[in-house]
C-alpha cells in the first residue's frame, strides 16, 4: 500500500485504496479543516501534493481537496497554513474587560474526603469490615447509602495496609453519600477536580484543589471533532456513519484526557487525586460524549436522548481516573439550548436577582435567555458559523494570523488591521468579520442591504468569481498567497446570522410582554463575545442600540459553572432549579419570527428608531 508523509508535521503511515488522504488525517489526529464534514462542497480541506502520484480533484489549480485525493505512489502533501489551526491563539488575552460575577459563599465540595483511625479486629471484637467503616462515618454523620462492589473487594486489603488507619473518599448526593474510594493512611491532600467546557469549537478545562478552591491549572485545545464537521448538524450525519459515534466520542475523550495531563503535570500532582469531573457542554456534544444517539436532535420534532443525565462514574465512560470517580454533566433544556447554556445562566447569577437581563452567547451557535429571577425564557438561534469564520470565504477561526480588527480611511478606503499574534494576515476570523463589516458600512462602501457601491472606481473593489468584493489584503501581502477578500456572498451570510439573533432576542421579549428598550443588562458570554468590539456589533445590528453601561462581558460562563458545581454541593440543586425555570421557545414555529427575521436583514434594521444612536451619528 502507498504511504502518505504529512508535513509540517513530518508523520507518515500506510493508506488503503479505499482511504482519502483525509480519511487518514482524522486516523493519525491531523488536523485539516474539513467544515462539511469531508462531503467535498466546502472546498477548505486544500493540500499541496509536493511528490508522488495522485488522483483527486484541484482546487484553484494548485491545492487539492483532501477529502478526494487518492494516492497511486507514495506521496508528500503539505499542510497549508490556512487549513490547520494553532492552539496557542486560545491562550491569548482579551480586548474587552470581562465582568466576574463573585458570590461570597464558603467552600463546600461535592466531594468529601475523611481521615479515619478504626479500632483492629481480635477475637472478642470481630465486627465484618465493611460494618466497622460505615459505624465509623456515621459516627461522623456521613449515612452511606452506596458502596460499589469493586470497594467491597479491595477493602480487606486496604484497611489492613496501614493497620486500619485510612482515608475514604465521599461524593454527597441527594439521599446521603456514595463511598467512591479508600486508601491507606492519611491522604486528605489529594482531593482534585477538574471542570470542562465541552465546546462545538474548543475545550477548555481548569484543574481545582477541593480542599482550598483554588484553580491549580488551565488550558485549551480545539475539539478533535472539528476534523469530522465544523459544526454540529455536520457531526450529527457523521455519527450516522457506522462507527462514527464511537470515533467522535473517543476522539474527544483521548483529547480531554491528554488535556488533563497537561495540568497535572503543570501542577505537579497525579491522576490518581482526581475525584470529580464536571462537563459543561451543548446539547449534542454532550449526547457525543457520551455516545447518545444524536439523529433525533435534528429531526422533527427535535428530541434529545435526555435533558437530565444521571450520575456517571469514570469507569462507566471508559475514562482511566479511578474506577468510581464522579462524572457530572450539567443539564439541558432543549435539543439546542444545552448544558453550557445552563451553566452560563448558574454562572452570571441572573436568575438570582432582580434586573431583566438579556445572556447572549455567540458560539459556534448562538444560544439567547431573557429573564431573572422570576422567570427564564431561551431559545436558540439559527446563527450558523458565520460568527466564526464559517461560510465565509476568507474566513478563519481565531488562531495566529487571523485579522481580528479592521478600520478603514473614509477617505482613501484603505483598510488598517491587526491579526492575532501580530503574524502575516491568513484570513479572517469572527471579531474581525463584524469589525470589517461596520467599517465597510461607516465610510460608505456598502450600503444597509449590504451591496457594495458600484459607481466608485477603487483598486480595493472589483467583481470576483462571487459577486462583488472588497480586498483587504492583497496576496503579495497575505500568509496564503493569495488575496483575502470580503465579498458580497459573505456579507448576505452575516446578515442572516445577525438577523436570527436579533429577532430572538425581540421574539423572546414579546414572549412576556416586554421590548429591548426594557432590558437593563445585557450578558456576553463565550470566548467569542469578550473579543468583539460592542460598537461594532451595535453597528450592524448583532447587539441591541441600549446605553454602553449596560453591557457586560463575563467570558467563559460553561466552565465558570462547571467549576461553581464543582466547588459548592448546593450549585448543583440551584443548576436545576435553573433548568426547570428555564422556558424554551422555539423560534421557527413562532407566527412572528419570519416577519422580524425579514425586517433584521438590513444593516442595522429596516426599523431605525431601534438604534437611534447609530441614526443620531448619521
Amino acid at each position: 500500500m502507498p504511504r502518505v508523509l504529512f508535513q509540517p508535521y513530518q508523520i507518515e503511515a500506510e493508506i488503503s485504496p479505499d482511504e482519502t488522504v483525509i480519511d487518514l488525517a482524522m486516523k493519525l489526529g491531523i488536523h485539516i479543516n474539513a467544515s462539511c464534514g469531508g462531503i467535498g462542497v466546502c472546498n477548505k480541506c486544500k493540500v499541496f501534493l509536493e511528490s508522488g502520484e495522485a488522483k483527486g480533484e484541484k482546487i484553484e489549480d494548485i491545492y487539492y481537496k483532501a477529502c478526494t485525493l487518492y494516492p497511486v505512489t507514495d506521496i508528500v502533501v503539505r499542510i497549508p497554513v490556512e487549513s490547520h489551526f494553532d492552539r496557542k491563539a486560545l491562550l491569548r488575552k482579551t480586548r474587552a474587560q470581562a465582568l466576574e460575577r463573585k458570590e461570597t459563599l464558603s467552600l463546600d465540595p461535592p466531594i468529601k474526603k475523611v481521615y479515619l483511625e478504626l479500632t483492629p479486629p481480635d477475637i472478642e471484637e470481630n465486627t465484618p469490615d465493611l460494618e466497622r467503616l460505615l459505624s465509623a462515618l456515621s459516627e461522623k454523620e456521613f449515612e452511606i447509602t452506596e458502596v460499589p462492589y469493586s470497594l467491597l473487594r479491595s477493602l480487606p486489603h486496604v484497611l489492613r495496609e496501614a493497620d486500619f488507619k485510612v482515608t475514604v473518599t465521599l461524593f454527597k448526593h441527594a439521599r446521603g453519600y456514595r463511598l467512591i474510594d479508600l486508601e491507606a493512611g492519611y491522604t486528605l491532600e489529594r482531593n482534585l477536580a477538574v471542570a470542562m467546557d465541552l465546546g462545538t469549537t474548543t475545550l477548555q478545562l481548569e484543574l481545582l484543589d477541593l480542599n482550598s478552591g483554588e484553580t491549580l491549572a488551565y488550558t485549551s485545545d480545539y475539539n478533535p471533532q472539528i476534523s469530522y464537521g465544523e459544526d454540529v448538524i455536520s457531526r450529527i450525519e457523521f455519527a450516522r456513519k457506522k462507527d462514527g459515534l464511537k470515533l467522535l466520542a473517543e476522539r474527544v475523550k483521548e483529547r480531554s484526557l491528554l488535556l488533563m495531563e497537561e495540568l497535572l503535570k503543570e501542577a505537579g500532582r497525579k491522576i490518581s487525586e482526581i475525584n470529580l469531573f464536571s462537563i459543561a457542554g451543548n446539547t449534542v456534544m454532550t449526547h457525543l460524549f457520551l455516545e447518545l444517539e444524536p439523529r433525533f436532535l435534528r429531526e422533527y420534532p427535535y428530541v434529545p436522548v435526555a435533558k437530565n443525565y444521571p450520575l456517571l462514574r469514570a469507569k462507566d465512560l471508559g475514562l482511566p481516573l479511578k474506577e468510581e470517580s464522579v462524572v457530572l454533566f450539567s443539564p439541558s433544556v432543549a435539543s439546542y439550548v444545552g448544558g453550557d447554556i445552563t451553566a452560563g445562566v448558574l454562572a452570571s447569577l441572573m436568575a438570582q436577582e432582580e434586573q431583566l437581563t438579556l445572556f447572549i452567547d455567540l458560539g459556534t451557535n448562538g444560544e439567547i435567555v431573557v429573564g431573572n429571577r422570576d422567570f427564564l425564557m431561551c431559545a436558540a438561534c439559527s446563527a450558523g458559523p458565520a460568527f466564526e469564520g464559517g461560510g465565509i470565504k476568507c474566513g478563519m477561526r481565531a488562531t495566529s494570523g487571523a485579522i481580528e480588527s479592521v478600520n478603514i480611511d473614509p477617505q482613501t478606503y484603505e483598510p488598517m488591521f491587526l491579526t492575532i499574534g501580530r503574524k502575516k494576515a491568513k484570513g479572517i476570523c469572527g471579531s474581525g468579520i463584524i469589525s470589517l463589516m461596520a467599517s465597510l458600512l461607516r465610510v460608505g462602501l456598502i450600503d444597509k442591504a449590504g451591496k457594495y457601491r458600484r459607481d466608485l472606481k477603487h483598486p480595493r473593489l472589483r467583481e470576483g468569481d462571487e459577486g462583488y468584493e472588497y480586498i483587504l489584503v492583497f496576496k503579495e501581502d497575505s500568509a496564503t498567497g493569495a488575496d483575502i477578500v470580503f465579498t458580497e456572498n459573505d456579507i448576505e451570510n452575516l446578515i442572516r446570522a445577525k438577523g436570527a439573533m436579533f429577532a430572538g432576542y425581540q421574539i423572546l421579549l414579546e414572549s412576556v410582554g416586554l421590548s429591548i428598550n426594557e432590558l437593563e443588562r445585557v450578558f456576553l458570554a463565550g470566548t467569542f463575545g469578550s473579543y468583539i468590539d460592542l460598537e461594532d456589533a451595535i453597528t450592524i445590528g448583532l447587539l441591541p442600540d441600549l446605553p454602553r453601561d449596560r453591557f457586560y462581558f463575563l467570558g467563559n460562563t460553561s466552565l465558570q459553572g462547571a467549576k461553581k458545581v464543582v466547588l459548592y454541593t448546593h450549585k448543583r440543586e440551584e443548576l436545576m432549579r435553573i433548568t426547570q425555570m428555564m422556558t424554551h421557545v422555539e423560534l421557527s414555529n413562532h407566527p412572528k419570527y419570519m416577519d422580524y427575521y425579514m425586517a433584521a436583514l438590513f444593516l442595522p434594521h429596516t426599523d431605525e428608531s431601534l438604534f437611534p444612536s447609530l441614526s443620531q451619528r448619521g
